[in-house]
């Protein structure tokens, strides 16, 4: 075999190794660009239009469809998630995503939207000053409340069709709150927060019910059985020996003496109140 041969067989070897690192490299890069664009964003706990959210001001939202098995009902308590909400909070959540085009001081003027100060005690479509669209002024009167808020921050295309404002929304329930929040801070006089929602505790109160039901019955069974022992198993008072004493034969139980004798002590016969006040003392008699 000659130089040309090896050589070759080096040169296959070093494609072949080359060949698999290329692989790997491309196969990272793959999975790692996957990672990064949001297709995994379920192990940080969010959705797509979460991912979406984070890094775009405007987008559509995504349907999403249902990972499958049955999906338990959340009640949604505005007035709980008001009551934690942080108003600091919402003020930098105020300057980053709506500052753009609102302003919120007293007195100052409208951008690409109107000033929002004092916004919670004000109607739709309030400032003369403003060119609104067509679509929030057909709903001209309509009063903010904390609720009309919250569904108009969370996506102003749903809450009024037809809306000009380009504004994707906000998506997360406590983001919202703590936006609701600073805007209720630069509301004079505005209203208080909702209550939050009452714990229901009414299956709670039905096992407690039932349980103190059965307590009673059982303390009232249990009365009646002492009652009725009482009165059954009373015993009587032990009757007093008389003193008398009887000579019994031990074998055959009879009253014949035949060498095996016994003295047995009788007890006092049976005797109405009458009799025993009317008996005469009786004195202490030995049989032989």
């Amino acid at each position: 075999m000659g130089d040309l041969f090896w050589n070759k067989v080096f040169g296959a070897i070093l494609a072949v190794v080359l060949g698999v690192m290329g692989l790997q490299l491309l196969s990272e890069s793959v999975f790692a660009s996957e990672g990064e664009g949001g297709h995994h964003t379920e192990e940080e706990g969010g959705t797509l239009n979460d991912w979406a959210h984070t890094r775009f001001a405007y987008y559509t939202d995504i349907a999403e469809s249902s990972a499958g098995g049955v999906e338990v009902e959340e009640v949604y308590d505005l007035g709980a998630l008001l009551a934690s909400a942080d108003a600091g909070n919402g003020e930098r959540t105020f300057k980053a995503k709506c500052s753009t085009c609102h302003t919120i001081t007293e007195g100052g003027s409208n951008g690409t939207g109107p000033n929002l100060h004092g916004i919670l005690a004000e109607a739709h479509a309030h400032r003369a000053d403003f060119g609104y669209s067509s679509a929030m002024q057909a709903t001209a009167g309509t009063q903010w409340t904390y609720s009309s808020i919250d569904s108009w921050l969370e996506n102003p295309s749903s809450y009024i069709r037809g809306t000009t404002m380009a504004f994707a929304g906000l998506r997360r329930d406590d983001e919202r709150a703590d936006v609701i929040a600073y805007l209720a801070s630069n509301t004079p006089n505005a209203p208080d927060f909702p209550e939050p929602l009452p714990e229901d505790n009414g299956a709670d109160g039905e096992a407690v019910e039932g349980q103190d039901a059965s307590a009673e019955g059982d303390a009232s069974e249990g009365d009646a059985v002492e009652a009725t022992l009482g009165a059954e198993t009373v015993e009587d008072a032990p009757a007093q020996a008389t003193g008398e004493i009887e000579t019994v034969d031990s074998v055959d139980d009879t009253n014949q003496a035949n060498g095996n004798e016994g003295e047995v002590e009788l007890a006092p016969a049976a005797t109405t109140p009458d009799t025993d006040a009317a008996a005469p003392a009786e004195t202490d008699e030995t049989e032989e």
